[in-house]
């Protein structure tokens, strides 16, 4: 008699996948952060990465970390924090983010929209006249 043993692969479940958006002023202090903590059976560890959203294209491109504005945290969280005075403000962070949990078998996303009050994209004017 032969006997085997089939290993079921666990699906990557994120623990809130809700998509969040949130709404800020150009030169506002305010500190945000996303989680993004998924799960899965032992066997299948889950990576979690942060992408950035480009408009217009689609693009994902990884988090690119900023010292004293915007880091992952251990626990996968997307921390961003800005202070009143900073100079260049939320525009650099205008957009969306998505969190991708992954093994080697599944996946899960969770994505973040940023809504800039008053954003001009490089390149745009705001009061222009042509």
């Amino acid at each position: 008699m032969l006997l085997c043993t089939v290993r079921m692969a666990a699906k990557t479940v994120l623990q809130n996948s809700s998509t969040i958006k949130v709404t800020v002023d150009v030169h506002q202090d305010a500190r945000f952060e996303f989680p993004c903590a998924a799960q899965s059976d032992d066997s299948t560890p889950v990576s979690v990465r942060w992408y950035r959203v480009y408009e217009g294209t689609g693009d994902e491109i990884a988090v690119r970390i900023i010292p004293r504005k915007l880091s992952v945290s251990d626990n996968g969280s997307l921390i961003i924090e800005l202070a009143k005075n900073d100079a260049e403000g939320w525009g650099e962070f205008h957009g969306q983010y998505k969190c991708r949990a992954s093994n080697s078998y599944s996946e899960a996303e969770r994505v973040v929209y940023i809504h800039v009050n008053n954003y001009v994209p490089p390149g745009h004017c705001l009061h222009c006249t042509k």
